[in-house]
């Protein structure tokens, strides 16, 4: 088969992916393409319904912070001009909220982004990427993008981080070991007493990345014992943090979020960033919606109440487990794509977790206090 510029030819499906495989690093050739979920409004077109639910993906029911919103609305007359590459004013004001240096942080079009450069910036091909089976989807497909090893440990029965089996799974070759806390999307936390035990048993030549996309969910919760990955960077430099403006400060759809670290590991990420990662309006929102305590303290109580309605409701057979999220699993018993086809039919909008390896399990996201009726009203008629 010859293709060359100018052609006209048109390849069959079969053909295209065969030529586009041959293209492609064995590495890359064995990835799954990232699935999205359902839209709103292509399953209302599909289906013929209107008013359809999404509880799919733990965004703020509340919408953005306000105060970003306003703050957005004033800058539309600067986007003809290139972002601040440096993102200096957003990382003086988080500089700020952190007592750190500027040279602590760094900005990323959202935390996942980071991830994927902290590996770009830090593995060699050998080295191992680690961390448990049920961990966030991105922490196996950064190290699997960029050709290394990904390795998965044994989680809990309860499905959290087993850290006596995530301490077991280090090796020679391990360079970073990555926890969400809480993790999504189990909801479960690490304790200070596990963290410092992580942070014991890692290698020297290993960083421990903290994900803490959803940590402003978790301090709703005084009670229960979770640990702070900020506070361990301040006494380990091997201790690095990934945080995120995507969850409780609702601007998901600008793509922002930032990690702390040691100056020299930060330098690092500096050096694989790319210019203008972080738009001018990412920006501004980011700093104004970091002031907006009114709508924190709403969004993470909002978030608490869901769970604990979502944990006191009968689905039957069906499980939620605990969460300090603003998202719960349930277990379902059995597999679960039913149960999710049904839920598309009534127009509620989950995830089903089958690519986390859960195939008996789906991820609800805390709706709307008004909306929050009708998701559970709708999840017991389907799971019970």
């Amino acid at each position: 088969m010859t293709i060359g510029y100018g052609s006209t030819t048109l390849l069959s499906k079969t053909a295209d992916s065969e030529w586009a495989s041959a293209l492609a690093p064995s590495h890359v050739r064995g990835l799954d393409a990232y699935q999205p979920g359902k839209p709103v409004e292509e399953l209302e077109r599909e289906l013929g319904i209107t008013g359809a639910l999404k509880v799919a993906s733990n965004e703020n029911p509340l919408g953005p912070s306000p105060r970003a919103a306003a703050a957005i609305t004033a800058a539309l007359p600067s986007l003809h001009l290139y972002p601040d590459a440096g993102g200096f004013a957003l990382r003086r004001a988080l500089a700020t909220k952190w007592n750190c240096e500027l040279d602590e942080l760094v900005l990323g079009a959202g935390s996942n982004e980071l991830l994927y450069q902290l590996v770009l910036a830090t593995c060699e091909p050998t080295d191992e990427v680690v961390s448990h089976k049920f961990g966030f989807l991105s922490y196996r497909l950064s190290a699997q993008v960029a050709g290394r090893p990904f390795v998965a440990a044994p989680a809990t029965a309860a499905l959290s981080c087993d850290v006596d089996a995530l301490i077991a799974a280090f090796t020679p070759r391990t360079k970073l070991v990555v926890v969400g806390t809480p993790n999504n999307p189990t909801g479960s936390v690490i304790s200070k007493a596990q963290l410092q035990r992580i942070i014991d048993a890692l290698p020297a030549r290993a960083l421990l990345v903290v994900d803490e996309a959803y940590a402003e969910y978790a301090d709703a919760w005084p009670e229960i014992d979770h640990a702070s990955g900020v506070d361990a960077m301040r006494t380990d430099p091997r201790v690095l943090v990934l945080r995120t403006f995507s969850k409780i400060y609702g601007l998901a759809g600008l793509r922002v979020g930032y990690a702390i670290a040691n100056r020299a590991v930060a330098e690092l990420l500096g050096r694989v960033t790319r210019t203008f990662n972080v738009g001018t309006l990412a920006q501004v929102g980011a700093i104004a919606a970091l002031e907006d305590t009114a709508h924190i303290a709403a969004s993470a109580a909002l978030a608490r109440q869901g769970i604990e309605q979502l944990r006191a409701a009968d689905f039957g057979a069906a499980k939620v487990l605990p969460s300090l999220g603003n998202f719960a699993l349930i277990d379902c018993g059995r597999p679960s794509t039913d149960f999710y086809n049904q839920l598309l039919r009534k127009g509620v909008i989950v995830r089903p977790m089958a690519a986390w390896g859960l195939p008996n399990h789906l991820r609800v996201s805390v709706a709307a206090r008004a909306d929050m009726p009708r998701v559970i009203e709708t999840l017991a008629s389907v799971l019970a």
